[in-house]
């Protein structure tokens, strides 16, 4: 099956200047065409344009209030922007990897790491080779390449300042440049002359580009010629695969039966004229007469792209095949059930945190110790008046404190790690966000509880609570569901911001409020979560008066200040419909920060 042909012509980019106010462009008048079956290389010096080309062609643009102008077609035909994304990859400059995930040749069992936490792994190049294996592309990107690489260019397209300086054939390339009285010196790769040629003389890239846009056409067509050649002498025939550059791709498939020229000539004259402001879901449409179409809307996804410096890149996209003349070639990609997507995500989530040892122990450390310093600090409680009521309600505050802080800062903590891999899968539309969120609390419930198993173990008997199955199930079961309810709060104050310490800050706010806010405690589930444990603890125990030498009802010691006007199990009920309201609010903030483009 062989990918498609794409090509792109009077491609501008504009986005807005923050300082000014007024359009700044990234992108003039580019003209391109990748080829199935053939190595497009994309080159330029860093500001060239070549991430910006390759976003807008992978319709990957992000950018606010971005616009771009051109015409884009798959095959001859005008590319609709949902099917194509949905049938091509897109290989980012930056590698963006599971720190736990492990590679399958080579360097067997052994982790992507992630030095930012410690976790040592694989190489730079190996992570750059995991990433293109990730998305199975044909194209890579490629910086300073040597003279064995070059070998293996087919198509050349050099950019400068946002402009095509040339664009054709590899092999046309240094004639191109010698016509117009730059000659490569013998022994030079020429990828270094061109680079060198275009940033050190003034007014060359300028030269270079108006004489490119006279003879452009007939260097299209010496491209066409060359791909045609190469069908000429495979079997079979049909539409083809994509190339493109600078920081990679990939590309879909599917044969069909061959149009003549002069249909061609038809189609191509009928490419889709697009004005996209960029930040959101469009659709291309045919051009109709008196004008294009414009388009604009919701988040898009996505970013990176190729390389600067003094390199160049190949890569691009590819797009859906085949179908007869007059059929659109594209057929939307059949996504996976949403049952699939959660298994695969919790498999991979699972394996996060087995393979991840720096996690695991820095989490079953911090609940141990604190277990183990709560338990001491009031180790086994008295039952007399004004000291063990005391240090029962303060031993249970204290509980609620750790668990309080230690999700929440850990749900920021991982979410950093997790954010640019979640941002760059969403875009790539490899699952949805829904699918993300089942599967992260499909991992995390079972760890969360284990973690509260462990602290409740350690603090619940050496601090001396009452002994018995009820008492130490209905312990495990309120702090569980406040486990829950704090992670969810961190969550949400990790995805609200940026970043970690943006995150901490805002959490801050939200866990620590003021003490003139009255009306909180009525909302707070920290309230009825202390007042039910309380009353469980000394509604089953009596305390010693010393100065009359009276027993009391533990519940007539029980402060009123904490009592909310529910009753026992009242208090959990709330509790309980807290943690539903809390995943309901979480589920939703995910959706709208994707949405928007928050991630």
């Amino acid at each position: 099956m062989r990918g498609a042909v794409i090509e792109w012509h009077d491609l501008n980019f504009l986005v807005p200047d923050r300082s000014t106010g007024q359009q700044k462009r990234i992108l003039t008048n580019m003209h391109g065409l990748a080829q199935p079956g053939r190595l497009l290389v994309i080159m330029g010096p860093s500001g060239a344009g070549k991430s910006t080309l390759l976003d807008v062609l992978a319709c990957n643009s992000s950018s606010r209030g971005a616009v771009c102008e051109g015409r884009v077609a798959v095959d001859g035909r005008p590319r609709n922007v949902r099917t194509f994304r949905e049938s091509s990859c897109y290989v980012q400059q930056k590698d963006v990897l599971m720190s736990s995930a492990t590679d399958l040749v080579s360097c067997g069992d052994t982790l992507i790491g992630d030095e930012t936490i410690g976790l040592k792994g694989i190489s730079g190049g190996q992570k750059r080779r995991a990433s293109v294996g990730v998305e199975l592309v044909k194209v890579c990107t490629i910086h300073q390449p040597n003279s064995d690489i070059t070998e293996c260019f087919d198509d050349f397209l050099l950019l400068f300042g946002g402009r095509t300086v040339y664009g054709g054939l590899w092999s046309g390339a240094v004639d191109f440049f010698a016509q117009n009285g730059f000659s490569c010196p013998a022994f030079k790769n020429p990828t270094d002359f061109f680079l060198s040629v275009i940033t050190r003389k003034e007014g060359a890239a300028e030269t270079l580009a108006e004489v490119y846009g006279k003879a452009r056409p007939a260097l299209l067509a010496a491209q066409r010629a060359a791909a045609t050649a190469l069908e000429a002498t495979e079997p079979g025939g049909g539409g083809g695969g994509g190339g493109g550059g600078g920081g990679g791709g990939g590309g879909g498939g599917g044969g069909g039966q061959e149009e003549d020229p002069q249909q061609q000539q038809q189609q191509q004259q009928q490419l889709a004229h697009v004005v996209v402001v960029a930040g959101g879901e469009v659709e291309a449409a045919a051009e109709e007469e008196g004008g294009g179409s414009v388009m604009s809307g919701g988040g898009g996804g996505g970013g990176g792209g190729g390389g600067g410096g003094g390199g160049g890149g190949g890569g691009g996209g590819g797009g859906g095949g085949g179908g007869g003349v007059g059929e659109v070639p594209h057929a939307a990609a059949a996504a996976a059930p949403l049952w699939f997507q959660v298994y695969v995500l919790s498999t991979r989530y699972w394996r996060t945190w087995i393979r991840n040892p720096v996690m695991m122990t820095s989490e079953l450390v911090q609940y141990a110790f604190t277990a183990v310093f709560i338990g001491l600090m009031y180790c086994r409680f008295d039952n007399v008046l004004g000291r063990g009521d005391y240090n029962r309600a303060a031993c249970i505050w204290f509980s609620f404190a750790i668990l309080c802080f230690t999700p929440s800062y850990t749900a920021v903590t991982n979410w950093a790690s997790e954010r640019l891999l979640l941002k760059r899968e969403l875009g790539q539309r490899l699952y949805g966000m829904t699918a993300y969120y089942l599967s992260r609390n499909s991992v995390l419930l079972p760890f969360q509880m284990a973690q509260c198993a462990l602290f409740l173990s350690v603090m619940y008997f050496f601090a001396g609570f009452q002994s018995s199955a009820s008492g130490f199930f209905t312990f495990f079961a309120v702090l569980s569901m406040f486990q829950i309810v704090s992670e969810g709060i961190g969550a949400c104050c990790a995805v609200a911001t940026r970043t970690p310490t943006s995150s901490v800050i805002l959490l801050t706010f939200v866990l620590l409020v003021p003490v003139y806010f009255r009306w909180v405690p009525k909302t707070s589930y920290l309230t009825y979560a202390f007042s039910a444990l309380v009353e469980r603890e000394f509604s089953h125990i009596n305390f010693y008066d010393e100065s009359t030498g009276m027993v009391i009802p533990g519940m007539e010691a029980f402060p009123s200040t904490l009592r909310t006007g529910l009753s026992y199990s009242q208090n959990i009920g709330v509790l309980a419909a807290q943690v539903g309201g809390m995943e309901v609010i979480k589920l939703t903030t995910f959706h709208l920060a994707h949405r928007f483009n928050l991630l």
